[in-house]
Order: structure tokens, then C-alpha cells, then sequence
């Protein structure tokens, strides 16, 4: 007879090799535990990366580039007159990234003020840059503090911030989402952001294939990455092709093999360490340990080392078409490097530091510590050399400006008709507004297509044949020359307007009739 006892507890029943379930008593139901409705870390790194990145643009916002000035013009006489070009009596084709262009006219249509749109976009694209950053720590496993550090290395390296309103922070943030998409494994976002990438400047697009060839998931389908790159940028290069008269901007013929008396992106480091003595290595610590730890983690897991992959090898594919190409040492061609290596550095300290918990917990506190303050101290440096100039910025830290903002806007305000430009033409042409014209080859197509028909002339029969296809389409300009011609003099003069830059020294703009 079986017991009362025994009948009441029924018997294991056998689930598979060290795994049992009781048969007769039904497990208890897990309560699911509170989860509260907080916003996601990505989107709270998003926000406080744009929203940190609008508090410091009105330090930036005086002290521009030229060249930002050309593009902020191309997006005002786009948003407010429909018109691609800098001067309102003729197109021209000189904007590097149409993807910038649009962007900033889409906001400045809205806000009504260019240089505001360029703060906004601005900060949208450190927010981007911390949100994919913070979303690919996520999928890592790296730290919490990942997306906000690669945000904030961005947003005081004084080199990207000499860049804003170009579309430097555009390349960076959409790089480090392609670092994003790579890591997951998804080939279409991948190529959506390759696409993006190339329209924001048609040479990033080595950094697409290079991203694509290096990592094993996007390489087994690059069907799909190229389909969707395709897909994305080519509707505009159509466009500009038959409207524009050519697919990509006239300028990249232009600058190709134009060096500064032999100095070039190879060479032109050099060059910017002997005029900013303290910008430039504050600039480039980061991007060179990023490098170095790109490197080695490489060395370590090979195909497995994803961000290093996509943002170290891209950055050194770029690099190096730039460097074949001999073109001159804009200091913004080294952006998407440099904003791609600046992160790099991150991610391989948030690997370095997941690792080290992982397994060699006793020494981990103090790898976290010494990589974390290294990189605090850097930011804290360049956030405090940005600082030393007072609230509003005269000059951005690296800048190839003969004169500055400031100056360029009072010397615009006595021009009047149009004026040959003294070398420079972005700052005159956005405070001219529709007042005055400059008359230079980036604002005057008609100057430009002369360059253009003689490099056809010289070019073999294989690049000749593919430039002539690319300005199939193309109307000849129309070209009313300037009436007067701004003239820059070395030294002081008690006419004209007295300017002064660290990279030109002290000089004179005055006008004379032609």
C-alpha cells in the first residue's frame, strides 16, 4: 500500500540530460518585473549631444570659413529663390556636398537665417553621431558612457569645429552609422548610409567599398549594399547630370592635382603644426591613437574587429585617394578621418573595457580609469583652448581665411555691382545678399568651363571619353564681368579695410575700378 505521503508528490519526470520538470505541480508564474518609461539611451545621448552642440554654436557661429560661407549661399539662394549657385544671375556647380546643401536650405527655409541653419544642422549631426554611436555600444555590450564620450570628442576636436557649416560633420555622423550597420549585419542600411555618404562628398565613396571589401557580413551581400547605395545617391548625380550639365561638381577637376607649392594632404600637416602650434597636435592625439588602437584590434580579432574595419580603414582608404590625387591640405579633407578616428579611440576603449571586466576583473578598475581620464583630459584641453578666445569666437581655431568673418562682412557692406574677388569669395558672397556679386571661377561657371574644356583637351582617350559624357548636357554660361576688383595688400593703409588672419598676416582690402 502507497502511502498518503507519496501519493501527494508525484514523481520527476525526466526532461533531457540534467534537466527535470515535476509532472503533477504546474510552475508558478514569474511575475514580470517594473521596467519604467524612460526614453532609450541612444535617443537621451542623441538629445543632449544636439542639444550641448546648439549651447556652444554661438561661440562657433562668428567664425566660419569661407568656404562654409559658399555653401551657406548656395543654401540661402536654394531656399528662399530656388536658384543653385552664388551669384542670382547665373548657376554654377562648385558645391561639394549637395546633401549639405539641401539640408541647410530645408532648415534655413524654416528658420529664415542661414548661419542658424548651419547650427542646427550642426548639432543634428553630433546628436546622430552619439546616437549611433550609443546604439552600436548597445549591440557590443560596450558602456553606458560610450555614445556620450564619441559625441563629445566630436564636438570639441578643434579641427571639426573649424569645419562647421561644411559638411564635415555630416561625413562623420554618417560614418559612424555605417560602423552601425556593419556591426549588426545589415547590408541594406549599410548601403543607404553608403549612398548618403557619397552624396555628402562623391570621393567618400572609397570609403563605402573599403567598409564593404573588410567586413565578412557586408561582403556576402554586396549586391545588396551596392543596390541600396545606388538607389539613394543616384537620382540626384541624374539630376545635376541633365540640369547642372554634370554629375558631380565642376570643382573636382578643378582641384585635382592643385598643390600649395608642392605642399599636399601628404605633406600638409607639417604645415598647419608650424601656423596653429597648439590647435593641430591637440586635433590629431586623438586620431592617432585611434589609429594605433585600430591597428591592434585588428591584429587581435581580424574580421571580427568591425568598428576598427569600418571607421579605421575607411579613414585610411580616403586619406590615401586624397594623397594619390595631390590635392592641396584643406584642413577639412581631413575631417572625416579625423572625427572617424576620434570615435575609433572610443570604441576601442569601451571594447578594452568590457573585456577587461570580462575576464581580468581584479586590474579592470584601473584600465577604466587611466583610458577614461585620458580621454576626459583630452576633451577638457580642447574644450578649454576652444574657450580661451572669450564667448564669441574672432577666428576658428584652424582656419585658411585671409581675413576674418567680421571683416569680410564691412568690407561686402561698401561693395556694390559686381566685384573681382581678391581670392576669397564665400564671406563676401553671403553679406553681399542681393546687393552685390562676386565674380570669381566658384561663383562664375563661365570661367570655370574654360578650365574644364582645357583638362579635356590634355586628358588620354579613356578619361577624356568619360568627361565628355559627364558635361553632355552642358549650356554655355552666362558671364558678366565685375566692374571693380578687390585687391589684398601686405601691411596697412589708411584706406580700404584693414584685415589680419594668423595663416595671412596683416593685409588690406581695397577696390579699384577695372
Amino acid at each position: 500500500m502507497v502511502s498518503q505521503s507519496r501519493m501527494a508528490i508525484a514523481p520527476p519526470e525526466f526532461a533531457g540530460p540534467l534537466r527535470y520538470r515535476t509532472a503533477a505541480v504546474p510552475a508558478r508564474r514569474r511575475r514580470r518585473p517594473f521596467r519604467p518609461l524612460v526614453p532609450s539611451v541612444p535617443l537621451l545621448v542623441a538629445a543632449g549631444a544636439g542639444v550641448t552642440t546648439l549651447a556652444v554654436f554661438p561661440l562657433v557661429s562668428g567664425a566660419l570659413v569661407d568656404d562654409a560661407y559658399i555653401t551657406l549661399t548656395y543654401a540661402r539662394n536654394l531656399a528662399f529663390h530656388a536658384h543653385w549657385g552664388v551669384n542670382l544671375d547665373g548657376v554654377a556647380h562648385t558645391a561639394t556636398s549637395p546633401l549639405n546643401v539641401l539640408l541647410l536650405a530645408a532648415v534655413a527655409a524654416v528658420v529664415r537665417q542661414p548661419v542658424v541653419a548651419a547650427g542646427v544642422v550642426f548639432a543634428l549631426c553630433v546628436a546622430a553621431t552619439g546616437w549611433w554611436a550609443a546604439r552600436t555600444a548597445s549591440v557590443r555590450s560596450w558602456p553606458v558612457w560610450t555614445g556620450p564620450v564619441a559625441a563629445a570628442v566630436v564636438l570639441v576636436n578643434p579641427l571639426l569645429v573649424s569645419t562647421v557649416g561644411l559638411e564635415t560633420h555630416l561625413a562623420v555622423a554618417l560614418l559612424v552609422g555605417l560602423c552601425w550597420a556593419a556591426t549588426v549585419g545589415r547590408p541594406g542600411a549599410a548601403g543607404v548610409l553608403g549612398g548618403l555618404l557619397v552624396l555628402t562628398r562623391p570621393d567618400l565613396a572609397v570609403v563605402v567599398v573599403a567598409a564593404t571589401a573588410a567586413v565578412p557580413a557586408l561582403m556576402r551581400r554586396a549586391q545588396v549594399v551596392f543596390a541600396a547605395a545606388v538607389t539613394t545617391a543616384l537620382p540626384w548625380f541624374v539630376l545635376a547630370w541633365i540640369l547642372l550639365g554634370s554629375a558631380v561638381p565642376d570643382t573636382m577637376l578643378w582641384k585635382v592635382g592643385a598643390d600649395w607649392g608642392g605642399t599636399t594632404v601628404l605633406n600638409g600637416l607639417g604645415l598647419y603644426l608650424r601656423v596653429f602650434p597648439v590647435a593641430t597636435p591637440l586635433a590629431l592625439i586623438g586620431p592617432v591613437a585611434g589609429a594605433v588602437a585600430g591597428v591592434l584590434w585588428v591584429f587581435a580579432q581580424g574580421v571580427r574587429a568591425v568598428p576598427a574595419l569600418v571607421l579605421g580603414a575607411g579613414s585610411a582608404a580616403h586619406l590615401l585617394v586624397f594623397c594619390l590625387l595631390g590635392t592641396a591640405p584643406y584642413h577639412w579633407y581631413y575631417g572625416p578621418a579625423v572625427g572617424a578616428l576620434s570615435v575609433l579611440v572610443v570604441f576601442a576603449l569601451a571594447a578594452v573595457s568590457g573585456w577587461a571586466w570580462a575576464h581580468a576583473p581584479e586590474i579592470a578598475p584601473v584600465v577604466v580609469r587611466a583610458g577614461c581620464g585620458a580621454v576626459v583630459l583630452l576633451v577638457l584641453l580642447s574644450a578649454g583652448y576652444a574657450g580661451h578666445d572669450g564667448a564669441r569666437w574672432r577666428i576658428a581655431p584652424i582656419s585658411t581665411n585671409h581675413a576674418t568673418s567680421e571683416e569680410y562682412a564691412r568690407v561686402a557692406g561698401g561693395l556694390h555691382g559686381k566685384v573681382v574677388s581678391a581670392g576669397e569669395v564665400g564671406a563676401l558672397a553671403y553679406f553681399c545678399e542681393d546687393r552685390c556679386a562676386i565674380d570669381d571661377p566658384l561663383s562664375e561657371r563661365a570661367a570655370l568651363l574654360g578650365r574644364v574644356r582645357d583638362r579635356i583637351d590634355r586628358s588620354g582617350p579613356v578619361l577624356g571619353a568619360l568627361l565628355r559624357v559627364n558635361y553632355l548636357f552642358v549650356r554655355p554660361a552666362r558671364y558678366t564681368p565685375g566692374t571693380s576688383t578687390l585687391m589684398m595688400r601686405r601691411g596697412t593703409f589708411p584706406d580700404g579695410v584693414d584685415v589680419a588672419t594668423p595663416w595671412s598676416g596683416a593685409g588690406n582690402l581695397v577696390v579699384f575700378p577695372r
